[in-house]
């Protein structure tokens, strides 16, 4: 992990909003190829909105943070806790923040809070995302598949049984 900055959280703010929209434009490469900036912008702005929109309604009870580093906002995070799970909604970092250990280290928080609670962490995540990768390395196992996502979840138990697998291979071997 090569964190060189102090990551907090905090809610976000009316005055965060453009960071917010220039930090889910960071997500869309796919709108760059449109030929009128007009078109793009507004496209951009509609689905930000229609993202936004869908997040409140579906987990109306989600913690919605800001990732400061050095104060300064690099990403947000939607956390939904719930009786049943704690749920990672969404992460996302602008890319020169992104594969510095930031979102690993928010990662293993929750499953820190998973493991304290006895609740699985879960999620969801595109087929395509790169960041199925990092879930996979802190453990996440794939569940079930949903269109063009995988649904993916991490649980304490279900860590240390594979440690103590692992630990009973090495004896063995």
């Amino acid at each position: 992990m090569d964190i060189d900055h102090a990551i907090t959280l905090r809610p976000p703010t009316e005055a965060d909003l453009p960071f917010l929209q220039e930090l889910y434009a960071s997500t869309r490469a796919d709108l760059a190829q449109l030929d009128s900036e007009t078109t793009r912008q507004l496209i951009m702005r509609m689905q930000f909105e229609a993202q936004q929109s869908w997040y409140r309604a579906q987990y109306p009870q989600a913690d919605v943070n800001l990732i400061l580093a050095n104060e300064m906002p690099v990403g947000r995070l939607y956390v939904a806790r719930g009786s049943e799970e704690i749920r990672l909604i969404d992460i996302c970092l602008l890319p020169e923040y992104r594969r510095h250990g930031i979102g690993a280290a928010l990662l293993r928080e929750l499953q820190d809070e998973g493991a304290a609670t006895a609740l699985p962490v879960r999620l969801l995540v595109a087929m395509d995302n790169p960041a199925i990768h990092l879930y996979q390395r802190l453990g996440f196992m794939p569940v079930d598949l949903r269109g063009m996502h995988r649904a993916m979840e991490w649980q304490a138990a279900q860590q240390e049984a594979e440690a103590a697998v692992q630990r009973a291979t090495t004896h063995t071997s």
